[in-house]
């Protein structure tokens, strides 16, 4: 699904994340390691990145993005839909050579502590695409381990995400069972 972003949520995004950057760089005074040590982007491009994708979640599946800010970070929990915890990562790389394959990527297994994942990417500078979703246990279930050159990380094909579209109705199955 493809979601277009208007200029009041461009500027939300930039904003929220200029304040994330001003705690990230408390932190990194307090030796906390920057977010760019395993890519190119700066710590404010990173966070604008996530932000981007959170407000285009938020706007398919009709949730507030979390503003809060604390130092201890949000406990990858990106925002909550009928209690269910939802993490949402976001890509620069919209775009992938035919042979390459999208992934939803996490550092360690412990890192996936919602109930749901998200994986987003930045077709342009206003449009973000949704790839689809998972939960936990089928992300466990279906992950492998990859390198992609700065350690082993726990990834998830994008083949086995369902489409945004179905979001709702998985979270209604999964609070009646």
């Amino acid at each position: 699904m493809e979601v277009p972003l208007n200029a009041g949520e461009l500027i939300l995004a930039a904003h929220h994340s200029g304040l994330i950057e001003g705690v990230k760089m408390m932190q990194n005074q307090r030796g906390v390691l920057n977010n760019n040590r395993i890519c190119d982007q700066g710590d404010f491009a990173i966070h604008y990145t996530g932000m981007l994708g959170e407000i285009a979640v938020g706007k398919a599946i009709g949730v507030n993005v979390r503003t809060d800010l604390t130092f201890a970070g949000d406990g990858f929990v990106d925002m909550f839909y009928d209690k269910q915890s939802i993490q949402i990562k976001t890509s620069t790389h919209a775009y992938l050579k035919p042979d390459q394959i999208r992934y939803l990527i996490f550092t360690t297994l412990e890192e996936f502590s919602t109930d749901w994942a998200v994986l987003c990417s930045v077709k342009s500078p206003a449009l973000i695409v949704i790839h689809g979703f998972v939960s936990r246990k089928k992300f466990m279930a279906k992950q492998t381990k990859q390198n992609f050159g700065y350690g082993d990380r726990f990834c998830l094909d994008e083949k086995f995400l369902t489409p945004i579209e179905r979001f709702q109705e998985a979270v209604r199955s999964s609070n009646a069972s």
